[in-house]
């Protein structure tokens, strides 16, 4: 009698947790006061851990995993690119609805379930060293060119912990193989699965990791590629260069929203142009800038009476509404960083060697066209080499473009919210770049 209630109970647990697992891929969108969105889940099963990824096509994202993912009975409780959302699963009809937790008129989502959808690429799982740094990756093989040489390109990261799966980085290895391009992805040193620690490494450290990833897969690889190049990201359009440089063959170059100026200078058009772009009158964007300047003149020159004023500002200033756009110093030690990446990419830009594509976003307020592309012109027509310089219209620093309503108020149908998106001729000036020739 005991073994056949234990029995019972194991079978209702097995159920129960069965009952609670989400496979296969949902397509759909995602609403809200009429305005629409493509939007497409592909869940699965890891190890007995629910997984799950999403894309957003228009937005240029792919392949990104879901920040969260709960299943109680026949409710989903998902986090991702547009934050929380409670949903309903009909079992029945292989369908999913749902609502955002915080946004007002509600993001509402649909998706049903369909047939799998092949990837356009077999993927490698890697791991390489750059001296006593392990660094872990994968490659997108695209498989629509299995049979002959590929050209690939090595994604190198922007600022901060970003792994393989960061959403626009994977998302840029998924785009790219669709257009029949190799793509290398690795999780920067200290993140993911990669030894190290990129918080006290050097641009220079970066640089020598992405030339690690460019000899291992020129190494590995030598029968099935034709090219390799690199492709850095925002601080990545720093490093890339400088990894460039180190190599004797790299065949091509893009910077992706790549300053043309210093790391301090860029950190002075942060300031400068996010508060311009949010509003911030004159008298206070002045009073930020002027602040920055103290910080990096300190930085520069560590003379006591600079950090005498510097510290008297810093109080004066912690009770001002912008001072979030501001570095405050809590101690000299939090200059080390700055002092090891006071880097200049003139030299390195104008010492280039291979074709290069420079992409920058028409209003992205990080790195401003208007304050980069005209030293990035002149920087790479002194090096002598063959380059292109392209201005993504409406696009921000992640090149996306703005959302919100075209117009004054909810009054659809002649007012109706427009969502971020990736425009096409990103993805395309890569690929069209890198397939030249």
């Amino acid at each position: 009698m005991k073994s056949i209630n234990l029995s019972i109970v194991l079978l209702l647990i097995t159920s129960s947790i069965y009952s609670q697992n989400l496979t296969g891929r949902f397509e759909g969108a995602l609403s809200r006061d009429g305005s629409i969105q493509l939007l497409n889940f592909n869940f699965s099963i890891e190890n007995g851990i629910q997984k799950g990824t999403y894309e957003i096509p228009e937005a240029g994202l792919f392949d990104v995993p879901i920040e969260k993912i709960a299943i109680a009975n026949d409710t989903l409780n998902l986090k991702f690119f547009y934050g929380n959302f409670y949903c309903f699963i009909n079992k029945e009809k292989k369908q999913i609805t749902g609502n955002s937790e915080k946004w007002n008129p509600k993001i509402r989502l649909h998706v049903k379930k369909v047939s799998k959808k092949e990837k356009p690429y077999k993927k490698e799982n890697i791991v390489f060293n750059n001296k006593d740094v392990q660094l872990s990756g994968m490659i997108y093989h695209p498989t629509n060119k299995l049979s002959k040489p590929v050209k690939y390109v090595i994604l190198i990261h922007g600022s901060g912990a970003q792994d393989r799966y960061s959403p626009y980085y994977i998302s840029l290895g998924y785009a790219l193989s669709k257009k029949g391009i190799g793509v290398l992805l690795y999780d920067k040193r200290g993140t993911g699965k990669s030894t190290g620690n990129f918080k006290t490494a050097s641009l220079i450290d970066l640089a020598e990791d992405a030339v690690a990833a460019y000899d291992y897969l020129r190494s590995k690889h030598v029968k099935n590629i034709s090219e390799i190049g690199l492709l850095g990201t925002s601080q990545g359009g720093w490093i890339a260069p400088i990894a460039s440089n180190k190599i004797k063959d790299c065949d091509f170059l893009i910077l992706n929203v790549g300053p043309s100026v210093s790391v301090f200078q860029q950190d002075i058009h942060r300031v400068k142009y996010s508060m311009k772009a949010d509003g911030w009158n004159r008298a206070d964007i002045d009073s930020a800038v002027a602040f920055t300047k103290l910080y990096f003149q300190f930085t520069e020159d560590s003379k006591p009476f600079i950090w005498e004023k510097l510290e008297q500002q810093s109080i004066s200033i912690k009770e001002k509404d912008w001072v979030e756009y501001v570095n405050i110093p809590k101690n000299k030690d939090d200059f080390k960083w700055w002092r090891n990446n006071n880097f200049n990419p003139e030299t390195t830009l104008k010492n280039l060697n291979c074709r290069t594509l420079c992409l920058f976003g028409e209003y992205d307020p990080l790195v401003p066209p208007k304050e980069n592309k005209k030293l990035m012109t002149k920087y790479l027509t002194l090096a002598g080499i063959e380059f292109d310089i392209k201005v993504i219209s409406g696009t921000l620093h992640d090149m996306k473009t703005f959302q919100g309503l075209n117009g004054e108020n909810w009054k659809w149908p002649e007012v109706f919210w427009e969502w971020r998106i990736e425009p096409r001729d990103f993805i395309d000036n890569i690929a069209q770049f890198i397939n030249k020739n």
